[in-house]
């Protein structure tokens, strides 16, 4: 099998595994083994390093790069997902402005973010059930009754308190790790479509970096996280504009919720 022919069967297997993505993304365990061969006959040619199929390159890298990921929480396909990362970042160092790349990296940080962000929000879940009884009144009598403004102060601090506190713990620590190159690489990409004026800014780019910001918020000091709200916000609004598209049900109830804070 010369190299045209090895890529010709690449490209026919990706196009199954894109198949299955859209129509049978439970089955996906069937197709990492067709995924690992495809690794094994690009490396065998030079296909990766040719500047004129960049299109068809990234469609390849993405479409694997998907599958590894599709069950990230429990079974990220770690040998997939690397050699994914190398692509990008080999096509990057070509064209530093290569949306395709940009993108694919910044998702890459993102989900891998998503086994922490769960854990800090089972533990928040957990937490959330043990009141607050240390804001009550410490006596029945009027004179020993804290002033309502009072107890309401002292109940703000206590939470700004405890969200400081939080931050600096081990899971929030990790995931600020993952979302901040995600953030920044996810923000490259929104820059670069947009210059190029690729897809209406890559909407594909433009709601993931919403989303990484929205998380890098969650886990960041109180004190600065607003910034971050305030790009997810507005990149959700410009995904909201872009005619024929909607976003999920999710994202639109939380900028219905929260876009009047950019106006």
């Amino acid at each position: 099998m010369n190299d045209d022919q090895r890529i010709a069967a690449c490209r026919t297997s990706v196009s199954q595994i894109y198949h299955m993505l859209n129509h049978a993304p439970q089955t996906w365990r069937n197709y990492v083994d067709l995924a690992r061969s495809v690794i094994v006959h690009v490396d065998a040619t030079t296909y990766m390093q040719r500047p004129s199929d960049v299109s068809e390159q990234a469609w390849m890298i993405g479409g694997l790069q998907q599958l590894a990921f599709l069950d990230s929480d429990r079974n990220l396909v770690d040998d997939i997902a690397a050699w994914c990362s190398r692509q990008w970042l080999a096509l990057l160092e070509r064209d530093r402005h290569n949306v395709a790349a940009l993108r694919g990296i910044g998702q890459s940080w993102l989900v891998r973010a998503q086994p922490v962000l769960s854990r800090i929000h089972h533990l928040e879940g957990s937490s959330s059930s043990s009141g607050d009884s240390s804001s009550r009144s410490a006596g029945s009598g009027s004179g020993s009754a804290l002033n309502q403004n009072t107890a309401d102060e002292v109940t703000t601090n206590a939470t700004a308190d405890e969200a400081e506190r939080r931050i600096n713990t081990q899971e929030y620590v990790e995931a600020r790790q993952y979302l901040q190159p995600a953030t920044e690489y996810l923000n490259r990409a929104v820059a670069a479509a947009t210059t190029q004026e690729a897809l209406s800014g890559d909407l594909l780019a433009t709601v993931s970096t919403a989303e990484a910001f929205m998380s890098l918020g969650n886990v960041s000091s109180p004190r600065n996280n607003e910034r971050h709200f305030h790009r997810a916000l507005r990149l959700l609004r410009a995904a909201a504009a872009t005619p024929d598209y909607s976003l999920n049900r999710y994202l639109q109830q939380y900028l219905d919720d929260y876009g009047r804070l950019l106006d």
